[in-house]
């Protein structure tokens, strides 16, 4: 797919708001060759469905070059800024609710991207826009959590506890709560990191939550306390977030959390303990195409010692081809499926692998479509068979 205007020009405005005006030879500031200028109309709409709209306006804003931007989609860029700071400042209003009824209970809890991202690593908490808010819980707490929240008015709307704690290792390990009364503030509660309906069954077990725990460390987040994953396990914990199967670095702004997330710690990451600890959880193939990626649309300064460590000693004919779709400007949801079956060593393990894929357990089936209360119907198969092979036609197209 050739690279647009439009996307050269959003790339760098992301990620080298400060060399913008270094395309524009000769010119005076304030002036757009027409040979060099975008159609902000589809520059502004492809933004929006990368999820990077508020990041251009930042930018934009901070490297004042708004005399470029033609006045109409300035305001559209500023109307998406706004809309996100007016909603995540209402979800830090509810959030600091929670984390205190947390905090006077005792128990921990662990903010995971979204808010912690938008406040904690963000230069702006307007960029970063947000579906829900993240929490990882220790599971032996998630009896005690589901008391507290339904206490102030929050139901769980995909399962329920007593189901979702028996939900096999490697799929769903999350429910998502939400309030009775209208509120910004949906919750999803996690007891793992790894939440797919795609079977991660071969590394899932290999991760060691409790050492994510034991590295965290205490920090503000929505004027209360609460804990954050140390930065290298932030980082492998986005590459894999990235890399699952429903997003395969779908959108920018998946790429913008892991650059802005080494930007924010990059004088105190251990890159070492990065591809260490990437293999320690079997996640170092999530990790080396995560920062390949990152490195290749920002020219982030990520080591390339790290970068070769982590590289797999058998990279597969599909793994390839998956990297070749994301260096060419092709992020297509349900293309990292290739590295996870890659994952899977040996015939059978593959075939059994994909047949999981189509046919997963029929509580991950129902939590993942919200019918906890629901029979189980084999229409839900059948759903599921035509939306992966929905998938697969975009990716082979």
């Amino acid at each position: 797919m050739a690279w647009t205007t439009e996307d050269k020009f959003i790339l760098k405005l992301l990620f080298h708001p400060e060399k913008v005006k270094s395309i524009l030879p000769d010119q005076e500031a304030g002036t757009m060759p027409p040979e060099h200028a975008p159609d902000w109309t589809r520059l502004v709409e492809k933004a929006r469905q990368e999820g990077v709209s508020a990041v251009l306006f930042y930018n934009i804003a901070k490297h004042h070059l708004e005399d470029l931007v033609p006045r109409e989609s300035y305001r559209n860029l500023s109307n998406h800024y706004y809309a996100n700071l007016k909603r995540n400042m209402s979800i830090i209003g509810e959030l600091r609710e929670v984390l205190a009824t947390f905090q006077e209970a005792g128990i921990p809890c662990i903010v995971l991207k979204g808010i912690a991202l938008a406040e904690l690593v963000y230069p702006s908490i307007g960029m970063r826009g947000m579906s829900d808010v993240d929490i990882l819980v220790k599971k032996e707490d998630l009896f005690t959590v589901d008391k507290h929240l339904s206490s102030h008015g929050y139901t769980s709307a995909d399962s329920t506890v007593t189901k979702a704690i028996h939900n096999p290792v490697g799929y769903l390990a999350s429910l998502e709560y939400r309030k009775n009364d209208p509120s910004p503030l949906n919750l999803h509660v996690h007891w793992h990191i790894v939440n797919t309906s795609v079977p991660a069954t071969m590394f899932v077990e290999r991760i060691d939550i409790n050492r994510l725990w034991e590295n965290s460390a205490m920090t503000a987040v929505a004027d209360s306390r609460a804990l954050m994953l140390r930065p290298e396990h932030l980082i492998i914990y986005l590459c894999e977030h990235a890399l699952r199967v429903g997003h395969s670095f779908d959108r920018l702004i998946l790429i913008c959390d892991i650059f802005f997330s080494i930007k924010a710690f990059e004088n105190i990451i251990d890159w070492d303990f990065v591809s260490e600890e990437s293999r320690r959880f079997g996640l170092s193939r999530f990790v080396y195409y995560g920062l390949s990626i990152v490195k290749h649309y920002t020219s982030l300064g990520i080591p390339d010692e790290c970068i070769a460590k982590l590289r797999p000693p058998d990279i597969s004919p599909g793994e390839k081809y998956f990297l070749k779709l994301q260096l060419n400007n092709r992020r297509i949801r349900g293309s990292s499926y290739f590295i996870y079956l890659a994952m899977n060593r040996g015939l059978f393990a593959k075939l059994g692998f994909i047949i999981r894929t189509f046919f997963p357990p029929a509580q991950i089936l129902q939590q993942r479509q919200y019918r906890k209360n629901a029979e189980f119907s084999n229409s839900l198969y059948l759903f599921r068979i035509g939306e992966i092979f929905s998938q697969l036609k975009k990716i082979l197209k």
